[in-house]
Formats: structure tokens, sequence, C-alpha cells
């Protein structure tokens, strides 16, 4: 840093210049990690401002993209409902299917042994 010439004891001349070298060199690292730790502090204020308008842009296109979602949602509801004198039969259909198709073949085996019998007291 600074050169100090005018010592003010012969004696201990070298001592200080050997102080003075260490406060010398301590100032120098200090001022560098100043330096590096104010680097290090704005870097890291860029990167926040990246995050945040990054989030905060991807916050906003997903909005947009659920509200875009939500309305063809809504559209196809719509389409649905207008089905629904249809839709409603089909699906009680659907549901009873199984009991139906078991009535069907009970009244069909019924109406076999009905006809069967009959036929056999005609003969």
């Amino acid at each position: 840093m600074e050169q100090r010439e005018n010592w003010p004891c012969p004696v201990h001349e070298e001592s200080f210049r050997v102080i003075h070298k260490k406060l010398d060199d301590i100032i120098e690292r200090q001022i560098d990690y100043a330096k590096t730790s104010a680097r290090i502090e704005m870097k890291q204020e860029q990167i926040e401002k990246i995050v945040t308008n990054g989030l905060s842009y991807n916050m906003a296109d997903l909005s947009n993209k659920f509200d875009v979602f939500r309305e063809e949602v809504k559209e196809r509801l719509k389409i649905l409902e207008s089905f629904q004198w249809f839709r409603v039969p089909i699906t009680k259909l659907k549901d009873k299917i199984f009991w139906f198709a078991l009535k069907v073949a009970l009244l069909g085996g019924m109406g076999f042994l009905i006809l069967y019998y009959i036929r056999g007291v005609v003969k």
C-alpha cells in the first residue's frame, strides 16, 4: 500500500516495517473482500430479480392458461347439458342393464316353460 520512509526509531525500524507490511496486507485483503462481497451481493440481487420476474411471468402465464382451460370446460359442459335428454336415460340403462337382462332372461325362460307345458297338455 503506502510506504513509510520516516521511521521514528532506527533501532525498531525493521520491526515497524514488518508490522506495516502486515497491516498493508490485511488492508489489501479487506479491500479485496469488500469488492468481492459487493460483486456477490450485486449478482445475488440480479439472480433474485431474474427469479422473481421469471416466477411472476410463469404465474401469469399459468393463470392465463387456466382461464382458457376453464372456458373450454364451460363450453364442453354446455354441449353435454344440451344432450342431457339422451345422456340421462342411457346412463340409467347402463346402471340397470344387468338387472334388466336378468329379468328378460327369467321372463323368456318362464315363457318357454309355459309354452312347453301348454304344448304338452294340448297333445
